[in-house]
């Protein structure tokens, strides 16, 4: 029976992806090399003055190059291009069921003066984990083991409780030592192999007034390539001037002075109060080899809420800049939200790849931002090629009204906040996680006033209410997967999860992204269809992005849990998970997120049964076979005995995807006449043999012939399992219908596939 929860049954349950092909992401984006508008009507300019640059450096030798193997996870995003992918395919969709938790490793156990809370993305290199947690602690793991091989403390961890944010995202690996920078503006390098510090510098001695006392601090991973480290700074939204610096491995200057983003105190459109600034790089930056160009994406511009006294677009703000490597100089930059006054920014990584656009290959490079949107440059020149594409559910943000309430989505946490994305060379698709966040925003009915008691370093948002505002009322916020096609620059699927994404996305060559969800999920899916494919419940919120290597000739999944206060009512824990194959099975107990019930944004997201598929008139399921019992026993949970409906138009291809979770049992789906049946009634619509249990099969047919059918279990213990299946008349649009009496349709022109839409 449908209504039914034993522990001991079958599920076979229609899992949630929406796939948009050229339809719905044509609905989404603002066109090839089109200008876009920004939400206060304001065009947003698509050229940026362009600076000359000196002669390039000599390159390196071989040998004052730092090398990875395929199976190290070298730096941040892996690559210096970023796209955070991994070669490795050990970890398959056919094999998934089979991944578990190996070891995991609590920090507090070494120190318990490290805080609660973690948002470090690991590095490993020969078979070693370099991770750092809050009050920037390194620690050194054996990536087969578990075991702790040392760790690092910095001196003066007992100033930092005194700064607003005590997180580390990471470290650099080059010349034999790992590069770290300090909340109090220092950079570290601790020799790899033993944990001993080398060297520390304070970055004030190349960087005049990088120092805690203005407000400045680190919390970003540096990036090492042919030996030159690249580092930014966080302090945006204290007013101080936002800049990018080079240094050797033995941390001398590298560059003759820094990029300094914005003008110097007192200049241009920081003339207008000293507390006036911004434009920080606070995360890695992205490396080009083959041109020696540095891609850094900036903060908002301060004050944060306040844009009455900085008026303009606030230039090089929210911003993706384009620089030599060798000397810092500016080659391009491009503005995504010009004169900012919600929170936003264009913070996480860019990622660098080829893309053919046109039937022409290019060099491109991408990033999406704090406000939910997504855009796409050619990384030699920074002519745009696709601009504001939406990858939020939710995104209104009319401008700023002195002394009364302005309701905005997403919120200044997110759209994109430092949560990477990644691009699969396999798909061509890029692959980002989402906050879906809303916030109401007040700002002080004479925002201008405070500016005369101001010193430099000090902070004032420009809001009467909240550092960043507060959250409407029966509002939740939400996350999701989105997963854009960058050869057409449209949606390609999306899935939505009960909480934010603040963590990012990593993928493989044998077709998986693995995610983590501020529920503390741990997800993989198809990166082609975005059918969910496996999860796992790791008992803390995630709020970083999963590192996979190997050790030892076997391949590991490693990600930090323990989440971020500012999301999930995370800052729970301080942990390091790894997962592999043949691993523990068992999963933890969900953190404590909200009361129970799904969250007002969950229930206001579109329905995520029914799929456009990849092609014009195609459709995309996904059925699953005892997701919840091991021992194979039947029901189907949302359709049980045909309470859910799905209705194809003659003509339309199936593409089935279907895993079987039962560890102990044998199963296989056929599209037949009635229950029971074993024949199917379309070429190709079955499995081509019953899946044993943690297996996944693929079939597709064409449904050829109108009439009334149904999806069945082969199995003889679930025959009266099935999902109804009829084929309609080529002219009618498919159809879900849920057992509550909801029904939703794909909706889209011909040849364009469709979008989910109520019906």
């Amino acid at each position: 029976m449908g209504g039914r929860r034993s522990a001991r049954r079958k599920r076979l349950a229609v899992v949630a992806v929406l796939a948009a092909a050229g339809a719905l992401a044509g609905l989404l984006a603002s066109g090839l090399l089109s200008k876009s508008t920004h939400g206060t009507g304001e065009a947003i300019p698509t050229t940026a003055p362009v600076v000359s640059t000196t002669a390039k450096a000599p390159q390196p030798s071989a040998a004052e190059t730092t090398s990875f193997s395929p199976g190290d996870w070298g730096m941040y995003g892996n690559t210096p291009d970023e796209i955070r992918h991994s070669p490795l395919t050990q970890i398959t969709k056919q094999n998934l069921n089979d991944l578990g938790r190996v070891f995991s490793i609590d920090f507090r156990h070494y120190d318990s003066t490290i805080p609660k809370g973690e948002q470090s993305f690991p590095i490993v290199v020969n078979g070693i984990i370099y991770v750092t947690t809050a009050y920037d602690y390194v620690f050194a793991v054996d990536g087969s083991s578990g075991k702790v091989l040392w760790h690092w403390k910095p001196d003066d961890t007992g100033v930092f409780a005194n700064y607003g944010v005590n997180t580390n995202r990471g470290v650099a690996y080059c010349d034999g030592k790992v590069f770290v920078l300090t909340l109090d503006m220092k950079i570290a390098s601790i020799d790899a192999e033993s944990g001993k510090l080398v060297k520390e510098v304070p970055i004030s001695d190349a960087v005049p007034d990088a120092t805690q006392q203005y407000s400045y601090s680190e919390t970003q991973a540096p990036i090492c390539f042919r030996n030159i480290l690249i580092i930014g700074a966080s302090g945006s939204d204290y007013g101080v001037r936002g800049f990018t610096m080079a240094y050797n491995t033995d941390l001398t200057p590298a560059w003759s002075s820094p990029f300094w983003t914005v003008p110097p105190d007192g200049e241009g459109w920081r003339r207008f109060g000293v507390y006036t600034g911004g434009g920080t790089n606070w995360n890695p930056a992205t490396i080009d080899p083959t041109t020696n160009t540095v891609y850094v994406t900036t903060a908002n511009p301060s004050p944060i809420f306040d844009p009455q006294v900085r008026p303009g677009p606030d230039p090089r703000t929210d911003s993706l800049v384009a620089l030599d490597l060798f000397t810092g100089r500016m080659k391009w930059w491009q503005q995504q939200i010009p004169g900012d006054q919600w929170g936003y920014s264009t913070v996480q990584p860019a990622l660098l790849y080829d893309v053919r656009i046109g039937g022409v290959k290019r060099r491109v490079v991408s990033v999406a931002t704090k406000e939910g949107t997504w855009w796409m440059y050619d990384a030699r020149t920074g002519a745009p090629i696709y601009q504001h594409l939406k990858l939020l559910n939710q995104l209104e943000h009319p401008a700023l009204q002195p002394g009364k309430p302005v309701l905005v989505y997403p919120s200044s946490l997110g759209g994109l906040n430092y949560s990477p994305s990644s691009f699969d060379p396999t798909t061509g698709y890029v692959i980002n996680s989402q906050a879906e966040t809303a916030s109401v925003l007040i700002e002080k009915a004479n925002p201008t006033a405070v500016n005369k008691y101001k010193i430099k370093g000090d902070v004032d948002n420009g809001l009467a209410a909240g550092t960043f505002g507060y959250g409407p009322k029966d509002w939740h916020d939400y996350g999701s997967v989105t997963a854009i096609n960058t050869s057409l620059g449209t949606v390609a699927w999306k899935q939505v999860v009960p909480e934010p994404g603040r963590g990012g996305v990593t993928t493989t060559a044998s077709g998986l992204a693995f995610v983590g969800g501020g529920d503390g999920v741990l997800r993989a899916y198809d990166t082609y269809t975005g059918n969910p494919l496996w999860s796992f419940q790791t008992g803390f919120q995630i709020a970083a992005g999963p590192s996979i290597y190997e050790a030892g000739g076997k391949e590991y999944v490693a990600i930090a849990v323990g989440g971020t206060a500012t999301s999930s009512y995370g800052g729970t824990a301080t942990q390091l998970q790894v997962f592999a194959l043949n691993g523990d099975l068992k999963q933890s107990l969900a953190p404590p997120i909200r009361p129970p019930g799904a969250g007002p944004g969950v229930l206001r997201a579109p329905p995520l049964y029914l799929n456009g598929g990849p092609q014009p008139h195609t459709i995309t399921l996904q059925l699953v076979a005892s997701q919840s019992s091991a021992t194979c026993d039947g029901t189907i949970d949302a359709s049980s005995h045909g309470g859910m409906s799905v209705s194809v138009p003659k003509g339309w291809t199936v593409y089935v995807t279907f895993s079987n979770q039962g560890a102990t049992c044998t199963d296989g789906l056929a599209v037949v006449n009635a229950p029971g049946g074993r024949t199917p009634v379309f070429s190709g619509g079955a499995t081509a043999a019953p899946v044993s249990g943690g297996g996944v099969a693929y079939f597709k047919f064409t449904a050829s012939t109108e009439g009334k059918y149904v999806i069945a279990s082969t199995s003889s213990r679930s025959a009266k399992e099935y999902v109804r299946f009829d084929v309609v008349g080529a002219d009618q649009p498919p159809e879900l219908s849920l057992p509550n009496g909801e029904s939703f349709a794909v909706i889209g022109r011909p040849g364009l596939g469709g979008s989910v839409a109520g019906g």
